[in-house]
C-alpha cells in the first residue's frame, strides 16, 4: 500500500472482501454468525450501522481487534472516499479478466501481450458499435440496477426542507436520513462516460515479420522444466468455496460419456 501511495498518489486502494474474509477465516475460524457480522459491517452505508461490529467484539474480541486494525476506507462501504461513484466490495472485475485471458496467459510473454492487445482491440471496436446503436442515455446494465432502486424507493417518504435538502424516511423501519441532492451526482453510468472509456483506439500493428531487427544479442527464454502432472490453469479455490452448477453439470456429463463410450 505504501508503494501505491508513493507512485499513484491519490488513488484509493481497497481490499477484496472475499479474500479478506478468507484470511480472517484461516486465522479465527469461520461460521455463519461471524461471516454475516463481517459482511454486514462491510456493506453498511453509514457509520451507525457499522457500529454493529460491537456484536463481533462480544463474540470474539481478538477477531474484532484484527478487523479494526485494518483501515475502514479499505473494506467498509461507508468509509469509501469515492463511494458515490463505486461501491464494489469484491474483486470480481479482475477475476473476470483473469478468466478471459485464460487462453493467452500461458503463452510466452510477447505472444501473450499480442493476444491481449488483439483481444482488447476487437472488444473496444465491438463496444463502440453497440454504443452507436444504443439509443438511451444510461447504459443498459446500470439502468436495470437503477430501475430496481427506483422501484424500492417507493417505500421512502421524502420531505423537502429547503433548496436541494430533503429529510427521507423509510416507511417500514422509520429510519431517517438527510439527503442533499446538490452534493451527490453520478455520471459514471451514462453514455458520455461509456464513450470516453471505449473511444480510444488500440492501434493495429504488423506481424513480427515486419518488426525492426535489433542489433543486440538475442534474448533467450529461461530453461523450462516440465512439472509433474497436468498444468493447472484455474485459480486455487478455498476448501469451502462453492463450485458453480454449470461446472458440476459439465463434469457429470463428461463422466457419463466416459462410461457409455459416447461423445
Amino acid at each position: 500500500m505504501s508503494v501505491f501511495d508513493e507512485i499513484l498518489n491519490g488513488v484509493e486502494h481497497r481490499f477484496c472482501l472475499r479474500h479478506l474474509y478468507s484470511n480472517f477465516k484461516k486465522k479465527f475460524g469461520g461460521g455463519v454468525v461471524i461471516r454475516d457480522l463481517m459482511m454486514e459491517a462491510a456493506k453498511a452505508t453509514f457509520y451507525a450501522a457499522w457500529k454493529k461490529m460491537g456484536e463481533l467484539r462480544n463474540l470474539n474480541p481478538e477477531a474484532y481487534n484484527w478487523l479494526v486494525a485494518i483501515p475502514r476506507s479499505s473494506w467498509c462501504k461507508h468509509a469509501f472516499n469515492i463511494y458515490p461513484r463505486c461501491d464494489v466490495l469484491m474483486n470480481n472485475l479482475f477475476e473476470s479478466f483473469n478468466s478471459t485471458i485464460l487462453l493467452g496467459r500461458v503463452k510466452p510473454i510477447i505472444s501473450m501481450m499480442e493476444w491481449i492487445r488483439s483481444y482488447s482491440m476487437s472488444r473496444f471496436a465491438t463496444l463502440r458499435e453497440k454504443l452507436i446503436a444504443y439509443p438511451g442515455n444510461v447504459m443498459p446494465r446500470p439502468k436495470k440496477r437503477l430501475d430496481r432502486k427506483v422501484e424500492k424507493s417507493g417505500n421512502w417518504l421524502p420531505v423537502w426542507a429547503r433548496g436541494s435538502k430533503f429529510e427521507v424516511t423509510q416507511g417500514f423501519t422509520m429510519e431517517k436520513f438527510v439527503v442533499d441532492l446538490s452534493k451527490h451526482s453520478c455520471t459514471c453510468y451514462k453514455r458520455e462516460a461509456y464513450h470516453a472509456c471505449y473511444s480510444l483506439e488500440i492501434t493495429p500493428i504488423n506481424g513480427q515479420q515486419l518488426w525492426p531487427k535489433s542489433n543486440q544479442l538475442e534474448l533467450l527464454p529461461p530453461i523450462y522444466k516440465t512439472p509433474l502432472g497436468k498444468p493447472k490453469k484455474l485459480r486455487r479455490r478455498e476448501a469451502d468455496e462453492n463450485v458453480s452448477h454449470s461446472k458440476l453439470s459439465k463434469k457429470n456429463m463428461i463422466m457419463k460419456c466416459s462410461r457409455c463410450k459416447q461423445i
